[in-house]
């Protein structure tokens, strides 16, 4: 069992996901907001969920739309989930907290924030592949986010920013060291923060760690005046479905960047 296929979720928005081992991406289609087709980067935990035992993931959603349509404040933002894949009434259920990071003010919908939400997706198949698509371009090491960043409670980061080729967003790699064990990293920024002028760059990033059966999402941003980058910190576990309301703790991390890469 594995988060391939379609998943739709009670506001009618969809997510088109493919897998390469653990590594999840696909598309993401939303009716609510914006409309559009933006990408989404993931990770799931190689086990098959039952009744008694979830299946932890994390994903990134990047908010620029990869198809043609009209700009909106949005397009800045980025999405951090984390939860697992349960079976309920015999049937999958992904259950997901869900962090939308709105780096800049966005008229008659939401001021700046990070938004909590907790969203649950049926799967409608498990054949369809993700259509939509953006290439990496070169790295920028100048980005305000590429460099390596710790935080006081021994938590570190180290990043680098590769923008797509149209400079519409940003891809995350590197990697994240926390409670003892070091993984991958995956995910999204925005890398017109600061040519749009805002106070923020929005930050997604994603980690799945096998050794400890968690995957970990952290969503939040970069406050470009200062250089403090601010994250809160998902950490996904294994539940039954009965116990799924603990199935994702949170806690706040603040790191200062160390070195550029």
């Amino acid at each position: 069992m594995t988060l391939v296929g379609i998943w739709e979720n009670a506001y009618g928005s969809r997510m088109t996901l493919s897998a390469e081992g653990d590594a999840i991406a696909g598309v993401y289609e939303s009716t609510t907001g914006s409309t559009g087709q933006y990408l989404v980067s993931g990770w799931q935990l190689d086990s098959e969920p039952t009744a008694a035992a979830g299946q932890p993931v994390s994903l990134a959603i990047e908010w620029h739309s990869v198809v043609e349509g009209p700009a909106d404040a949005s397009w800045n933002w980025v999405s951090a989930l984390g939860g697992q894949i349960n079976i309920v009434d015999g049937e999958d259920s992904l259950i997901l907290s869900h962090l939308m990071i709105a780096s800049s003010d966005f008229e008659g919908l939401a001021d700046s924030g990070v938004y909590v939400d907790k969203l649950t997706y049926h799967r409608v198949t498990d054949t369809t592949p993700p259509s939509g698509s953006a290439e990496p371009g070169v790295a920028d090491a100048d980005d305000p986010l590429s460099g390596e960043w710790t935080s006081a409670d021994g938590a570190m980061l180290s990043i680098l920013v590769t923008p797509d080729t149209e400079n519409r967003f940003g891809y995350v790699s590197g990697t994240l060291a926390v409670e003892g064990s070091e993984t991958p990293i995956s995910g999204f920024t925005d890398v017109n923060a600061t040519a749009d002028g805002l106070q923020f760059q929005s930050v997604s990033i994603i980690a799945s760690d096998t050794e400890k059966g968690v995957t970990r999402s952290l969503g939040g941003w970069i406050e470009l005046a200062t250089g403090v980058l601010s994250l809160q910190l998902l950490t996904n576990h294994v539940t039954a479905a009965s116990s799924n309301y603990v199935q994702t703790d949170i806690r706040p991390l603040t790191f200062e960047k160390v070195t550029q890469n």
